[in-house]
């Protein structure tokens, strides 16, 4: 019988833009008893205690020895960093931390640039032990700190509730740009795109890598689930052949009948699906597909693979929580750039979009960057002679995106 485990993990946003391990940190060591700990100082004791702090902002050691130096009395068990040389390897390792330990571990993923929980699995059968390579993967469920809790707010004091210091009731996990904690990735997407090798430093160059149990990991590859039928990838899929596979996805997982993504899904319809391209891969397309119900905002989106139909991955609103983001209307978009100047940054002063010399790229576009750490939070993208302008969901205007953020 198919395997679904899923932890509880208090969901909170990370501080600042740089503060994901940090804030993954304090997800983790509230779950296990630890309470909720400042991000400042759990940010600042990982740089404190790290061989590598040149290249990093978390780095990994820094945050293994951060779990340890933190975890509660009453937690028996500790914590190990593994830096192994494949995805499927490292992927078990946390499939058995969740299984066999009852602990969420941190991931390392996006080729490095971002941390984040993994509270959950789905696989053909439980792991038996740590180097059982017998089951395939299906699927896993995270709590993905970003977007920075503050970025947002306007100057000069955020609203009442708003974080730091974290609590129960701090806003976090309530949708838009407050973060949401119901996130299912599946397997497929979490190889291609999320657990992909670190590209920085030297210690763990090439490696993939997780904070999490301390038993052995498999020894040889495990087994993989068969592919289904896939178009050629050729053309595009449509919007229409794009919801199908949505729907088709969410009755694959089960995940109408799942706690956090029920009643996100309850009483839903499937509306019009918005084509990304994503800006670091050629060629490489997906639909976001909203589900939402007459009169309201979209309460979950589903992310279909453009060329193959592939189920990508889920993002569910909590209860009475805030609607999931939309694309801008285009009269709403022309308002924010054109007639307006916008900083380039450094020394390069200010760009002024006049009405007479921009253009609108048609699709959305995304790709890892500190400006959005999340395939829900694409951008639109205008031309402005051989200047870009990103616009994300929420509204905010970006001159360029920056991609080189180790560990953030």
């Amino acid at each position: 019988m198919p395997a679904h485990e899923s932890l509880t993990v208090p969901y909170h946003q990370q501080d600042t833009d740089v503060y994901c391990g940090a804030a993954c940190a304090e997800m983790v060591l509230a779950s296990i008893g630890g309470g909720l700990q400042g991000q400042d100082g759990l940010y600042t004791d990982a740089r404190n205690h790290t061989s590598e702090l040149a290249s990093w902002y978390n780095p990994p050691d820094g945050l293994q020895w951060l779990m340890n130096d933190r975890r509660p009395p009453a937690f028996s068990g500790w914590f190990a960093l593994y830096s192994l040389g494949t995805e499927d390897a490292l992927s078990r390792k946390l499939c058995w931390t969740i299984h066999h330990y009852q602990v969420a571990p941190i991931a390392l993923v996006f080729g490095g640039d971002h941390w984040l929980v993994v509270r959950g699995y789905e696989a053909s059968v439980a792991p038996a032990n740590s180097e059982d390579t017998s089951y395939a993967i299906t699927a896993f469920e995270v709590n993905n700190p970003w977007p920075p809790a503050p970025s947002f707010y306007a100057p000069p004091t955020p609203p009442p509730g708003a974080p730091p210091p974290h609590s129960a009731g701090d806003g976090c996990g309530t949708g838009g740009m407050r973060g949401v904690a119901n996130e299912h990735i599946a397997y497929g997407t979490w190889k291609s795109t999320y657990m992909t090798a670190n590209v920085y430093g030297t210690l763990w160059n090439g490696r993939h890598v997780a904070v999490c149990d301390p038993d052995p990991p498999p020894r040889r590859p495990g087994l993989q689930a068969p592919t289904g039928k896939r178009p050629s990838g050729e053309k595009l899929l449509t919007p229409r052949a794009a919801v199908r596979q949505a729907l088709a996805g969410l009755k694959r997982h089960g995940l109408a009948e799942r706690e956090g993504f029920d009643e996100a899904l309850a009483d839903t319809e499937p509306g019009t699906p918005a084509l990304v391209q994503r800006l670091d891969r050629i060629d490489s397309f997906y639909f976001l597909v909203p589900f939402e119900r007459r009169g309201e905002d979209a309460t979950a989106l589903v992310a279909v693979d453009a060329r193959f139909g592939d189920y990508m991955q889920t993002l569910a609103a909590p209860p009475e929580g805030l609607g999931l983001l939309r694309p801008l209307e285009r009269r709403s978009l022309i308002e924010r750039i054109v007639g307006h100047t916008h900083p380039l940054g450094g020394r390069q002063g200010r760009l002024t979009v006049r009405p007479e010399a921009y253009s609108i790229y048609p699709t959305l576009v995304w790709r890892p960057s500190l400006e959005s750490l999340s395939p829900f939070a694409p951008f639109h993208m205008l031309t402005v002679g051989d200047r870009r302008i990103f616009v994300r969901l929420d509204g905010r205007v970006f001159t360029s995106l920056q991609t080189h953020i180790p560990g953030i």
